[in-house]
């Protein structure tokens, strides 16, 4: 079938869904030539998997191939910065984790900012989560704490590594809660989880993603969350705010995100795409299933919580006192 005819569906259906100015943005751009999705994280990761399964539903949708590029060279460095170096015509895309806003700030050094490129939209929400291994006799946050203060050798905080933030909010913990504990850095995600379940290590800052299904089997028990408010995938469990803790509000996340001056009816008519495809019910339980929250919100909604957000970081990494490697 001539790629005309499959596209026309797309334009009416994002008419319909996302209004007039979807439908004009439509009707002045279609792509003529696969679109290229620079992910900077390793093939087979959990982001790689969310972006493959988006840019399936993405290359439905524009009637072209939507190809998933992993470069994660450098710690995803070399991805960021292809991606920020791209022509502005549309057929480059960058789908990146949160790490991108969190990273830079960590590390002044590095050469690449969010604010080099233009939001597109977000993907979803997770959130980073206390969690403690299932011999720990605690059921809460402050039952946690009391456990720690009496016996810290035996309370260690594991986190993701350097950096991350489930780092950032380990440390952040310790330090407004006073906790005398060392706070265990791994390189290695699965390895915490053999680790707690083996009962060498009994708490961790795990996110809501890699932590879900070990949390449904009853292999690890979450006591808080971070995030604004709670996360859909672990209703009961409150979040660091709800129990007095300030600064823990940052989700977790990954969003679509074009170079910075690609024109505006391209703009609007990819950012239509990629909402209409994350809103997808599919892609929701999807994405439900692994342990986040579907987004797919405006442009502009990114770019405000982009802006919120880096606030906050900022001022916790200072506070927390962490510095690049």
């Amino acid at each position: 079938m001539p790629a005309e005819f499959r596209r026309r569906p797309l334009l009416g259906a994002l008419g319909t869904v996302w209004g007039a100015t979807a439908a004009t943005a439509q009707a002045g751009w279609r792509p003529e030539r696969p679109i290229r999705m620079i992910t900077p994280s390793g093939a087979g990761s959990g982001a790689d998997v969310v972006a493959r399964t988006l840019a399936a539903k993405l290359s439905e949708l524009l009637g072209q191939p939507v190809v998933v590029e992993n470069q994660s060279q450098g710690v995803g460095a070399v991805g960021i910065l292809n991606a920020a170096r791209a022509k502005p015509d549309g057929y480059t895309m960058m789908c990146v984790i949160s790490s991108i806003l969190l990273a830079p700030l960590v590390d002044p050094s590095l050469a690449y900012d969010v604010r080099q490129f233009a939001p597109l939209s977000q993907i979803h929400q997770g959130a980073t989560v206390l969690a403690v291994a299932p011999g720990v006799p605690a059921k809460t946050l402050e039952e946690f704490l009391a456990l720690a203060r009496a016996k810290p050798d035996d309370y260690s905080i594991a986190d993701y590594g350097h950096g991350t933030a489930s780092h950032i909010h380990a440390a952040l913990l310790i330090k407004r809660a006073g906790l005398p504990v060392e706070n265990i850095h791994y390189s290695n995600t699965p390895q915490i989880f053999q680790d707690m379940i083996a009962g060498r290590m009994r708490a961790a800052v795990v996110d809501s993603a890699s932590g879900s299904q070990p949390i449904r089997d009853g292999l690890i028990r979450p006591l808080v969350a971070s995030g604004r408010e709670r996360i859909a995938v672990l209703p009961d469990v409150p979040t660091f705010g709800e129990l007095g803790y300030r600064g823990f509000e940052p989700a977790i996340w990954q969003a679509m995100f074009l170079p910075k001056d690609v024109p505006a009816p391209i703009a609007a008519t990819l950012e239509a795409a990629v909402r209409q495809a994350i809103l997808a019910p599919d892609f929701v339980a999807r994405l439900r299933n692994i342990g986040f929250v579907a987004v797919g919100g405006l442009a502009e909604a990114l770019g405000r919580m982009l802006a919120s957000e880096r606030e906050i970081w900022a001022s916790v990494i200072a506070e927390t006192g962490i510095k690049p490697l």
